[in-house]
Order: structure tokens, then C-alpha cells, then sequence
């Protein structure tokens, strides 16, 4: 009886402490983490944002500049590729945003997909090229990753989506690396 009354006694203590405590940690998150966009009212959550999307990280100045930059390399694509492009058919994304804007919808495996193509092109990235924008076809099998060289060349990369069928002769959506080039 002595030990079964012990038993409940240090388990309540425990509870009792986790219970105590539990308050503490909930208010302790100091407001300085907060950020201005996020603490539109005294009351508001004082947790930090983590995923705030690149984009709105940087300077307006930098963003502009990126942009300026895509839209001319994307005006080389559609010289290089004439009726073959229509700019119309196509989203510009943030490049490093592109999970927020894509990806995130994608399955794990074709977004996993996704991203392993995007890492094989950006495997050509030289020292002193620009941040990398994406062209996302509107029907979502497609994307074109866009950025500008050093020398004011662009690197053009063609990412595709493709069906896959796996052991269990299920289909999968697949990306693929399919071309690279660059366009003076």
C-alpha cells in the first residue's frame, strides 16, 4: 500500500510542476521577436515568423533589380525561341520562394523531384551570377529557371514534369532536368 501511495505522490508532483511551469513557458517568448508586419496590435502573437519568403527579405532595390534582370533574360528566350514562347503561358516566381508558390501543393515525392532537378541546374552557377528567378508554365509541367550571368549572358534551364511508373507500376510525377543553355 506504502509503495503504490508513493508511486502516486511523485507521479502527481510531476504533473504538478509540468502544470506550474507550463504558464511560464507560454509567456516567457519575448515581444522583440515579433516582427512589425506580424504585431499589428499590442495583443498580437509574439512568435517569430520563420518563413517569411525571401522576396520580402530583401531591399526593394535588389528585388527590382532581379526582376529587371529575368524580364530580359526572359526577352532572350523569346527571341531564341520565337513562337515556341509566349510569355503569357508562363508565372515568374521568386526562385527561392518557389516552395511557397508551387511546391508546397506538390506531393513530397514530385516536389522532392522538383527540387533535385533545380539543384542539377543550378549545379552551373558560376561566381558573380545572379539570384535565380523561375518561369512556371501555367498548367504546372513545365518550368524554365532563368538567371543572369556575370558577363550579362543568361543560363536558360528547362525543367519538365514527366510520368513515372514505379515498382508497383504506380505513376508518379517526376521532374526532370531536361535542357541547359546559355543566351547572349
Amino acid at each position: 500500500m506504502n509503495k503504490k501511495w508513493i508511486t502516486i505522490t511523485i507521479s502527481g508532483a510531476v504533473i504538478a510542476v509540468i502544470l506550474s511551469l507550463t504558464p511560464a513557458f507560454a509567456t516567457s517568448t519575448p515581444k522583440e521577436n515579433a516582427t512589425t508586419e506580424n504585431a499589428t496590435t499590442e495583443n498580437a502573437t509574439s512568435f517569430k515568423v520563420v518563413t517569411v519568403p525571401a522576396e520580402q527579405q530583401q531591399k526593394k532595390e535588389v528585388v527590382d533589380r532581379l526582376y529587371k534582370s529575368w524580364e530580359k533574360g526572359i526577352i532572350k528566350i523569346e527571341e531564341s525561341k520565337g513562337e515556341k514562347f509566349k510569355k503569357d503561358d508562363w508565372d515568374l516566381i521568386y526562385g527561392v520562394d518557389i516552395d511557397r508558390h508551387f511546391t508546397n501543393q506538390l506531393s513530397d515525392v514530385e516536389a522532392q523531384s522538383f527540387f533535385m532537378a533545380l539543384n542539377e541546374a543550378k549545379k552551373e552557377y558560376k561566381t558573380g551570377d545572379s539570384q535565380y528567378g523561375i518561369l512556371l508554365s501555367k498548367d504546372h509541367k513545365a518550368a524554365r529557371v532563368v538567371w543572369e550571368r556575370s558577363n550579362g549572358s543568361f543560363h536558360i534551364a528547362d525543367i519538365v514534369l514527366k510520368i513515372k511508373s514505379t515498382i508497383l507500376n504506380k505513376e508518379e510525377n517526376i521532374w526532370t532536368l531536361v535542357n541547359q543553355e546559355e543566351l547572349q
